[in-house]
């Protein structure tokens, strides 16, 4: 049956409704079949049934933009129908976060009361908006706090990398309320010293909960430490961890795979790493978007083009979708080999994709432009780029400087230089086999004049610009006599 479109119709319908969760479809039903009925137009015809207009302001906030609603709640204010607080709970929480505090503000002045949902929603507003002290200073004055009130500080805290605040919080919670910290509160907490590099004090946090005993490990915590190991290039350790989780019995995820197999290529271990995708799949594990751009990404970095186009091709064929993170390792890999054409192919699909290229696939393309000699699209790709509000980086530039340079054009690579410092982006001349060993030598002595100090790449670029073939050959002889 369509749904009512005329206001009287949906308020008619809605006062015949058995129950008021179906009279809440229905409004959801009518509001979003037709875009021009307004939630305000069907308001009128509500007044004789007080708990209706609530109900209309909860399908509001699921179909209308927040405009819409705020109307809505001042137009229930000024009939002076009672508003449950928790009606307003699902707009507070839906609302960003500077209109939530005037909403919240408006709650507090009309004296509503207030309970453990309201003060929650607000202390997520708060940290999410950066502000976990005045988010800490909210929690110690509520009457009833919960696990779910901690946590969210905790959380709040512990993204803006002050995990020891996060922790000491944990504490306090259960001395202050006896609230025990739960599964969500151990893995923030132990993600926190992971994510700042702290990976000792995450595995004390883990060993405390384990003596506790009252919570049990689960994945993400298990994720949380094992990434933290191989960020730190230390493997044994990330498998000593996953033995340990296995013999728990908790079960690896696709995420805890992907960790590992990212880990083993970016050591050379293609073959184990590759073991491990059919391990997944043994397990009935199906490997997701960030497998595929890592599988991708290890046999780019390998130079086996072929073979990541091949991951590409069966990407595609399972349905997965390809993102941003897997036509940059493709471009880069292209370009290494001098695919320009095929590399401009790429970048274009992604674009009928509607894939939004970001700044590292724009220095994907302009390094295969650059690779390739031609340095008049490489820079119209970096207008491309303005045009589009994104701003080139140290990357960007270093690529050109190299590109000018290698084609010997070091009036251009000057000019760039300039540019380069007035962004305060430090040059890294690439002058490699140019032959224009007099000039390399004077572009470097003016970066010194300039007070930019050349790093070792830029010293060895210059050794390379100096020395002839000949001489090169007689140096090699000389060490290995």
């Amino acid at each position: 049956m369509a749904p009512p479109t005329s206001p009287a119709a949906v308020a008619a319908a809605a006062r015949a409704a058995p129950t008021p969760a179906a009279a809440l479809a229905l409004f959801k039903s009518a509001l979003s079949a037709d875009p021009a009925l307004s939630p305000l137009a069907v308001l009128p015809h509500l007044s004789a049934t007080p708990s209706l207009p609530h109900l209309l302001l909860t399908a509001s906030i699921a179909g209308r933009p927040h405009t819409t609603s705020l109307s809505l709640y001042s137009r229930l204010k000024s009939l002076s129908l009672p508003i449950p607080t928790a009606t307003l709970h699902p707009l507070l929480s839906s609302l960003p976060s500077a209109p939530a505090f005037v909403l919240f503000a408006d709650i507090f002045r009309l004296r509503l009361p207030l309970s453990t949902t309201t003060f929650n929603i607000m202390l997520r507003h708060l940290c999410s908006s950066g502000k976990p002290v005045r988010a800490l200073e909210l929690l110690r004055q509520m009457p009833s706090p919960n696990a779910v009130t901690y946590n969210t500080v905790i959380a709040g805290f512990c993204a803006r990398g002050r995990v020891q605040a996060g922790l000491d919080i944990m504490r306090e919670m259960r001395e202050r309320t006896g609230i025990a910290p739960d599964k969500y509160t151990y893995a923030t907490v132990i993600s926190g010293w992971c994510k700042v590099g702290k990976v000792e004090e995450a595995a004390k946090v883990f060993d405390e909960m384990l003596a506790e005993g009252e919570v049990e490990p689960n994945p993400m915590m298990y994720n949380s430490l094992i990434g933290a190991y191989c960020d730190r290039g230390n493997l044994e350790a990330a498998l000593r961890c996953r033995e340990e989780m296995v013999a728990r019995g908790v079960s690896m995820t696709v995420a805890t795979y992907n960790l590992f197999v990212h880990a083993l290529f970016m050591e050379g271990r293609a073959a184990e790493a590759h073991a491990l995708v059919e391990e997944m799949g043994g397990k009935g594990l199906a490997p997701d978007a960030f497998t595929y751009n890592i599988l991708i990404n290890g046999y780019c970095k390998e130079g086996k083009e072929k073979k990541a186009m091949k991951m590409f091709e069966h990407m595609a064929a399972k349905g997965i979708c390809t993102t941003v993170v897997t036509y940059t390792s493709l471009i880069y890999a292209l370009s290494k080999k001098g695919m320009v054409e095929e590399a401009d192919r790429l970048f274009d699909e992604a674009v009928r994709r509607g894939i939004r290229p970001d700044l590292v696939m724009y220095n994907a393309l302009i390094n295969s432009h650059c690779t390739g000699g031609d340095m008049d699209r490489a820079f119209e790709i970096m207008g491309e780029m303005a045009k589009k509000r994104i701003t080139p980086d140290d990357v960007t530039y270093n690529t050109l400087m190299r590109g000018l340079c290698l084609l010997g054009r070091l009036d251009e690579a000057r000019g760039l230089i300039d540019k380069m410092t007035k962004r305060g982006i430090k040059p890294d001349l690439g002058l490699c086999k140019n032959g224009q060993g007099d000039d390399a030598e004077e572009l470097v002595k003016e970066m010194v004049g300039n007070g930019i100090t050349p790093d070792d790449s830029t010293y060895i670029s210059l050794i390379e610009g100096l020395t002839t073939e000949d001489e090169r050959l007689a140096a090699e002889d000389a060490v290995k006599a």
